[in-house]
Order: structure tokens, then sequence, then C-alpha cells
């Protein structure tokens, strides 16, 4: 029987269709029925199609209802098991035997997460009926579906349960390492499985006009050689060979920034992650495709730094922006749950997908296929510790947005005190940082990690005795990214957590926690500033830990316009309300214009009038 939205999508769809398409005048943005276009989305963490126990058609309709128009989708080449990535309510970790993927199960028992073993040479047929519905009903909703055809085997927790390891499928595929899965020369028999697949599901999806592929998420996290996902990206547009109309192809390109260099050329998106601040457009708008920001995350769990991301990215000139929101949980497909522990990797909400509606009616009131990134217009008048991004279609529109400034500047940290255990055992110490640490406990170095690296966990042992004070010392360097620097404990007596308050003395004994100090430059060359902090816990992202300028902040922005009639809107980004409106004419040059008082961000919309 066929599903109600699929036999509403084979009514709709034609031997015609016309997927998405960079647009024609301005391929950094988006063609998508008919009209230019702008992926913005705030999605579920990426379990809906291989996650039974996962509703997408109320997933869908939440995004639908705030007019959000993408949504990421694992393939089911790749899932997760549990407390990977400390994610609670995992979508991308489902209940035993909740599990589908693209190859059908077998009749025999043993897979690792619950059920029988797969087949890696039969498809099952109720995964491409619940793939093809899925895309049906988002396209109705009108939301374009990535679909992420693959993902790295991070830990040997997800290699243990992906049915391309031999242990789970009965073909006697796939007896390698996980670093060797994703490989042309290594992968013991699964390039022809993988290269299967990725034919299969392109051939299922060919009557659809709201989906593209993306190669594979994250490949740098494992090494994924490059070889390998250009080999992806042929197979992708060899099976679209025949078709009238291709399919685009997205490439991860790297966390943060990086300057792209031979680029495959059926790629037309170029996806990074926590681009925050979004330097990767500026380093590859020559290329001429979309440049996107397609997972957020790492900065805590409310909204401000994810909105200020979103609009950081758009106004810069990017094409795509994904917040990845966990309020999405199988019990929860409508974004509702925000119930979330200290360990939570991300936020989102209702709230926070408001907000995102406000940015997208934002750029949309725009001709923005006529916009280009133009940080020259702002001549001046930006707040200390704030940066502005600037499009603009010169001498008829301009979009302006002020935030705070991402750290930018490299800074450290010393923490000295003394701390207490509970038992007296061998303790295990964890750091989590981004970048440098080095942890000293009684004299001894028990972890040194002294580089720029992204955010890692490093572990040091000693055994300690119960009720006595020990000195510690911790030092932390950042280079660039987002900042994280966290310390926690454990022992064969407690669980592991962050080393709290009453665990810890300041160095004369006066009260709880530790000293910390905060200095400019990476070598602690400058003394800024000298705290009491009652734990090491922080995950600043891209904001600096030093005190933030006053609210409300005072702006008169000075812009560079030619001569013309203007009107100029304040926007607030959180509610879209417009705080000030100013008509003016202008004989050409600098303009100042007066920002009403605002407490975190603000944009300015300034239109030529006729």
């Amino acid at each position: 029987m066929l599903w109600p939205s699929l036999i509403l999508s084979l009514l709709l769809t034609s031997p015609n269709v016309q997927p998405i398409a960079l647009h024609p005048e301005n391929p950094h943005y988006f063609l998508w029925r008919g009209r230019p276009t702008v992926l913005i989305t705030s999605g579920e963490h990426y379990g809906a199609l291989i996650n039974l126990d996962f509703d997408y058609r109320a997933y869908l309709a939440a995004l639908s209802a705030d007019r959000l128009n993408l949504t990421r989708v694992w393939a089911g080449a790749y899932v997760e098991t549990g407390g990977n990535f400390n994610i609670a309510n995992n979508t991308l970790d489902p209940a035993p035997g909740r599990f589908i993927c693209p190859w059908a199960r077998s009749e025999t028992p043993g897979y690792a997460d619950g059920g029988n073993k797969f087949d890696l040479t039969r498809w099952d047929a109720a995964y491409f009926a619940r793939l093809r519905d899925l895309v049906a009903e988002a396209g109705r909703r009108g939301v374009v579906v990535e679909l992420n055809l693959f993902c790295p085997m991070y830990e040997e927790s997800m290699w243990g349960v992906s049915p391309l390891n031999a242990r789970n499928n009965v073909n006697g595929l796939g007896d390698v390492k996980r670093q060797e899965v994703l490989t042309l020369d290594r992968s013991g028999g699964l390039l022809a499985v993988q290269e299967a697949m990725v034919r299969k599901i392109v051939g299922e999806l060919k009557d659809f006009d709201n989906v593209y592929y993306e190669i594979c998420n994250e490949p740098y996290a494992a090494g994924v050689p490059m070889d390998w996902q250009r080999r992806i990206a042929d197979v992708i547009m060899e099976a679209q060979r025949d078709f009238p109309h291709k399919y685009l192809v997205s490439q991860n390109v790297a966390n943060g920034s990086q300057k792209i260099a031979d680029p495959h050329p059926s790629v037309s998106i170029f996806n990074f992650h926590y681009a925050a601040p979004p330097a990767a457009v500026a380093e590859n708008y020559q290329l001429n495709k979309v440049i996107g920001d397609n997972e957020t995350g790492f900065r805590g769990t409310a909204d401000a730094a994810y909105r200020m991301e979103g609009w950081d990215f758009v106004v810069a000139g990017g094409g795509l922006f994904n917040n990845l929101d966990y309020s999405f949980t199988a019990a929860h497909p409508r974004g509702t749950w925000t119930a979330y522990p200290a360990t939570q990797p991300g936020g989102g909400s209702p709230g926070f997908r408001r907000q995102l509606r406000v940015l997208r009616d934002f750029i949309n009131g725009f001709n923005f296929i006529r916009m280009r990134p133009a940080p020259e217009v702002v001549a001046g008048g930006v707040p200390a510790g704030y940066t502005a991004r600037a499009l603009a279609e010169p001498g008829r529109a301009y979009a302006v947005y002020l935030r705070p400034a991402p750290i930018g500047n490299e800074f450290s940290a010393r923490w000295t005190g003394t701390v207490e255990p509970a038992y007296s055992e061998e303790y295990t110490f964890h750091t989590f940082s981004n970048d440098g640490v080095r942890l000293w406990v009684d004299g001894r170095l028990v972890i040194d990690n002294w580089t720029d690296h992204a955010e890692k966990e490093d572990t040091g042992r000693i055994a300690l005795e119960a009720g006595r004070k020990y000195p510690v010392k911790l030092e932390y360097f950042y280079a660039g990214g987002v900042a994280a620097m966290r310390l926690w404990w454990s022992s064969p007596s407690q669980a592991k957590e962050a080393v709290a308050a009453d665990g810890l003395a300041l160095p004369d004994g006066s009260g709880p926690g530790l000293k910390g100090e905060y200095f400019a430059g990476k070598d602690f060359d400058q003394l800024k500033l000298t705290r009491t902090d009652l734990g090491v816990d922080f995950d600043w992202g891209v904001h600096s830990p030093f005190p933030a300028a006053p609210r409300p902040i005072r702006a008169v922005l000075s812009l560079d316009l030619p001569p013309g009639s203007y009107r100029a809107h304040w926007v607030h980004p959180r509610s879209g309300a417009i705080i000030r409106i100013e008509n003016f004419r202008h004989a050409g040059g600098a303009r100042n214009l007066a920002a009403p008082g605002f407490r975190e961000d603000i944009a300015l919309r300034v239109i030529a009038r006729r």
C-alpha cells in the first residue's frame, strides 16, 4: 500500500521535475520552485529516517509552521549508540530493534544493537518506502532534504553497531578497522556496497524536487581520504546521468573555516560546521557556489550564540544555515523538549525557531540575488567589541548586522588552588579543551596537551588520600575557533563529573573555588582579569571570557551610500520588531545612522525610495 504523502507526491511530480539548483544569476544562493531561496532551519539530530520511533511527519510540520525550509537526514550507513557525544535522547541512537537502514535483515540473529544481522546484498523495501514518504512529506511542507550519505566512525562504539561491520552482516564484508571503512583500497569489500547504496538512493528519489546529497558528514574528523570523497561524488553524478535535471552535491569541508583548493567540479554546496565567525564565506566566495553552515553546537544550550551565528553567516553572504536542534526527540517530534542536561552539546527550542523565522523573513525582504557581501559599506561607528556584516545591492538595498565579536584574539588562563578528594583511591582527571591544556596535581604534571587542537578530552591518573588538600594548577590557551575548558574527575567510587566548588579551595584557603587569572595572548602575556571561579566548566564558544561591554549598547553607524532617498529600519533579531524607522535624503558619501539602544545584537535594513 502506498503511503498518503507518497501518493500525493506521485500525483504532483513529473518526469521533468526540476530539483533545487544553484540560482543562475547568483550561484551563492538556490533556485527552488521558481523562487530565489536561502535555506534556513533548526533541525533535529539527524535520525528522522533511520529511527522507527521518530514521527517525521510531526517534525516536518513543526519546521513548516515556522517557515523553516531544510532538514538534514542520515541515510543509514552510520548509526550511534548510548551516550555518544553526551547527547541525551539522541535520535541517531534508536531503541533496540528500531533501527532501519537500506539493507534488509537476514534470518541470522546477532546484530550488536538488537535483532538479526543485515544482508548487504538485499535492500529493505520498508526503508525505501519510508525514505520516499519522508521526502514527499517534506516537499509538501516546503522543506528541502539534505540526505547525508555517509559519516566516519568516530569511536569504536559507532563501528560496533554499523551494518557495514563484518560482525553485523552475514556477508563477511567489512572486517577492517573503523578508519578504513571509507577508503578506496582498504575497506574489506565495502566500497562496492557503498557505491550500490548511493546508486539505489539516487534512483529512488529521482522524481522529487526537494533533495540534494551530502557526500559525508565531517570526513576530516577521522581522516576520510579525499580520493574516496571524490569517488562518491562521481557515483552520485553517474547515477543520475540520464536524468533530465541534475541533483546538487554537497561536501562538508571543515569545522570553522578553510580555503578550498581543487574543488570537485560536481560539488555545488560547500558546507562548514561551527562556522563562527563566518570566515568560510569570504575565503571561498570566489568559487561561485553556495557556502553553508550546516551544524552548530558546543556553545551551551541558550539561544543567543546560535541566533548570532545564523545572522552573522547569512548576512556575510552564506546561502544555508542549519542549527542542530536537540529539542526534537522520538518522544517530542514537534521539538518541545528543552530539559537539557548540562552535558548536552547544543540547544534549540520553539522560541529559537521563531527567531530563525525572523532571519528568514529579513533576508527574504530583499532581492538578495542582486546582493553581494559589502563590508566596505560600513565606514565606521561599530562599537568596541562588536563586528558588522553587510550585504548590498549598491544604491538600492543594504543589510547590516551588528553582534558582539567572537573572541578573535588569543588568550590564556591559569587556575590555582587546592583539590580535596572524598575517597582514598586512584583518581582520573579529565580535561575537555580547545585548545592547549596542562594540569598539575600535587606538583605532578598529569595532563599535558599544550597544542592547538579541536575540542578534545585528555585524561591523567593519580592516587589521592581522602580529606587531604592537594595543590592544583591548571593552564589553558586559546588560539582560535571555539573556546572551551572544563575540568572533571572520576574514581572507582565517584562518577565522572565536573570538579565542584566544595572540592576546591583558593590558594590562601579563604574560600571555595580556584583563583582564575586571564591573560591576553596565548603565553600569559598580559594579565587582564583576576577572579574566583567556583569550578572550571566553561564553553565560551566564540565569546570572550573578558568583561562584556556595558548594556544597552549605543551605536552610530556610518554607512557609505550613493546619492538618493532612503528608508532605514532597525530590526530586533530576536523578535523581528522594527524598533526605529528613519527616512532621509542623502547627497552621497558617509551617512550616520543612530541605532536605538540594544542589549545583544541588532540588524539594519536600508532601502532606496523611488
